[in-house]
């Protein structure tokens, strides 16, 4: 995954989407108290959820979502189900479609760890050593001191860029090389010490469960939490993933069909995914304190130990075992445990509200990293009015129109300059130039397009928090844009240097510039 989309989604979104006024949560509150009341409250959630199917119809076409589902549940049911658009193959989206659900993965692995918990084998504070001999990092005083809670609750140090995630080539030990690969990676900060969000905690928790159950990580998942909560369209191996139907990305604002994409080792942290149904039910159990009918898949306090934040995000948010427990919906009476989470082409979110008994889970089938907020809001704003509030407004990141532009300026302006150049070499024209003057100013031209070729390489992406390749992969046009800058700097630079050099050496050999116009013998002297 992006790593800074969490953290855009979570630290900004969630911000941003705190309401300026309360209505509903008195009238909400008597009518549950009321027992009589019981057959008119049917109305208001009715009402309430049409409101969400109106607001998530408005928010599909101004983000231009090619297709979505959703569902609102209680403890007991799944209150409504809606679908609407297209998936990536064309076919209309039902409630079997599968989607990928991103970093909403990790709370479905935090619930596999805490059954381990549960069972007595595994321990929240033990070192993560002792279930993984060979883990370390590049400090590998600071690897030894990580627990189990420091990877749930991202304190573990590991900084959010590893290059051990995203990765889409085949692996005979998916995980067990993924955690080898982490041994070059140098600690961001102590374990325990702040929050810092990394996909690589919940890598690690995959091979932990691997190493403790001695199965695969899918296989796992499938028998403790999948097969138990009737999540049986979930894609967690290589098998279920090719049924995926292609996601889409912006490309210039507009939706572009991209192919899904799946890691081996991403069930555990972002490349999980299923119908809407599946997900459905998963939030139907950590509502109802970790049972969903007559399956109790884990004890109330442990699931209240999720959901309790203990680890500081920002002002209103904390990050507890695999949940975010946020704050932003506190003036409509309610806590707000939720989770959002982007891969390739798709963007998902679950949203709990646990003091008024629903929750919600949207599914959308588009994602770009400049429109990760929008689409977060999509989910929240939904997630706000089922409170009883009203969502604010949400558009898309205001540095993404002039990142195109300028890009697109400055890649056909480079490329302008490289085929003037080559033109030029082609075709010399005389010069009067020193070779002082020809020297600076090759030198000035080399300078520059290899400074916007390192630009487009490494400093613009590094300012997104990714490499090139995931920058390709979440926001296409900008990843592409910069790919032809770099090129075309690169290219840029070679060239002036090859004119430069062929000017020089000219002018030490005393040879014109050009080549000499021959004069007609008969007319010689006339």
């Amino acid at each position: 995954m992006l790593i800074r989309l969490w953290r855009r989604t979570a630290a900004g979104t969630g911000e941003k989407l705190r309401p300026h006024a309360c209505r509903a949560a008195l009238l909400a509150a008597l009518l549950t108290l009321c027992g009589t009341a019981a057959p008119a409250s049917a109305a208001p959630r009715e009402d309430t959820g049409r409101e969400v199917d109106r607001y998530l119809r408005e928010r599909m076409a101004e983000t231009e979502t090619p297709g979505m589902a959703y569902a609102i549940v209680d403890r007991e049911r799944i209150e409504r189900v809606g679908t609407r658009g297209h998936d990536g193959r064309g076919k209309p989206v039902t409630n079997r479609t599968p989607f990928l659900w991103g970093s909403v993965a990790k709370p479905v692995a935090a619930t596999a760890v805490m059954g381990l918990v549960e069972d007595g084998r595994v321990a929240l504070d033990r070192s993560v050593r002792s279930y993984l001999p060979g883990f370390t990092l590049a400090d590998r005083e600071a690897a030894a001191d990580i627990t189990v809670r420091h990877l749930l609750t991202h304190t573990s140090g590991i900084p959010e860029r590893t290059g051990a995630t995203d990765r889409f080539d085949r692996h005979e030990d998916p995980y067990g090389e993924a955690v080898d690969d982490l041994a070059s990676v140098t600690p961001a900060a102590e374990p325990g010490t702040r929050h810092l969000y990394s996909s690589a905690n919940y890598l690690l928790l995959g091979a932990l469960v691997e190493a403790v159950t001695g199965r695969s990580y899918a296989d796992h998942l499938k028998t403790a939490v999948l097969d138990p909560l009737r999540m049986d369209g979930t894609v967690a191996t290589p098998a279920r993933a090719a049924r995926l139907p292609d996601g889409h990305s912006y490309v210039y604002g507009r939706p572009v069909a991209v192919p899904a994409r799946f890691d081996r080792t991403g069930p555990s942290y972002g490349y999980l995914g299923g119908d809407v149904e599946d997900l459905a039910h998963f939030a139907m159990a950590h509502l109802a304190e970790g049972r969903l009918g007559k399956s109790r898949l884990l004890r109330p306090d442990s699931v209240r130990a999720m959901h309790h934040g203990t680890a500081r995000v920002h002002d209103s948010a904390a990050y507890g075992l695999g949940w975010r427990d946020d704050d932003a919906n506190a003036d409509l009476g309610t806590r707000t445990v939720w989770h959002g989470g982007a891969a390739p082409g798709y963007h998902a979110a679950v949203v709990l509200l646990p003091d008024t008994g629903r929750a919600l889970v949207v599914l959308q089938n588009i994602y770009g990293y400049f429109q990760d907020s929008a689409l977060a809001a999509t989910s929240l704003g939904a997630a706000r009015i089922l409170a009883g509030g009203t969502p604010e407004d949400a558009g898309e990141d205001p540095a993404y129109k002039p990142l195109l532009a300028v890009g697109t300026t400055v890649a056909v302006a480079v490329a302008a300059a490289t085929g003037w150049t080559l033109f030029r070499l082609l075709r010399p024209a005389g010069t009067s130039a020193s070779r002082r003057r020809v020297a600076l100013t090759t030198a000035v031209w080399v300078l520059l397009g290899a400074g916007l070729a390192h630009g487009a390489w490494f400093a613009v992406p590094d300012l997104l928090g990714a490499g090139p390749d995931l920058v390709r992969l979440y926001a296409p046009d900008l990843g592409w844009l910069l790919v032809a800058v770099a090129v075309g700097g690169s290219a840029l630079a070679v060239v002036r240097l090859v004119q430069g050099l062929t000017l020089l050496r000219r002018a030490r050999d005393g040879a014109p510039s050009s080549p000499a116009r021959s004069v007609p013998a008969d007319t010689e002297g006339v």
